[in-house]
């Protein structure tokens, strides 16, 4: 092969690349089974953290990637995980109308400034109270949730919670 059609070649690869990533084979879903299913921080942790139930309505379905649907859902709860304090909890709920499913993660630590709501988002942004955690995350764990939920034709956004806590809110077409 000649050197143009070596260099055709190359930037070819990264279009297949992004193909094979962006691919989602969606079947048919229930959330409530994904976080049954998804890969969790252990439900009694090391810092006395209780994953609660899920609570809502657990016939609630749609049409998603389970791979990557286990993905989101283990991401949001070890975010929740990591920022409760000791003892906190940690709750997953779901809901789902009008042709959307939305589940929801809660817990009970610091929080998110609301200035800072949509930067969680961002790929290595950590906010002020993250960057001194002990237990620290890459700052790559809600961006890729986030990219997952926009392949699904979903939503994803960081609420916070009186008097403190976080709650990540994913709506996704049912």
């Amino acid at each position: 092969m000649s050197l143009a059609g070596e260099l055709v070649a190359l930037g070819e690869q990264p279009t297949e690349l992004l193909k094979a990533l962006t691919h989602v084979r969606a079947q048919a879903l229930q959330p409530a089974e994904a976080v049954e299913q998804a890969p969790l921080p252990s439900r009694r942790g090391k810092r006395g953290l209780l994953v609660l139930a899920v609570d809502g309505d657990p016939e609630v379905g749609l049409r998603a990637d389970e791979h990557r649907l286990h993905q989101v859902v283990a991401n949001l709860v070890s975010n929740a995980v990591r920022h409760s304090p000791q003892g906190g909890r940690v709750r997953v709920s779901i809901a789902g109308d009008d042709g959307r499913a939305r589940f929801e993660v809660a817990d009970q630590g610091p929080g998110i400034p609301p200035d800072e709501a949509e930067r969680v988002f961002e790929r290595f942004y950590r906010s002020d109270h993250a960057r001194t955690a002990t237990e620290g995350g890459s700052g790559l764990g809600l961006a890729i949730a986030r990219w997952i939920v926009e392949l699904h034709g979903g939503t994803i956004r960081a609420e916070p919670v009186q008097p403190h806590g976080c709650r990540m809110v994913v709506e996704l077409p049912r």
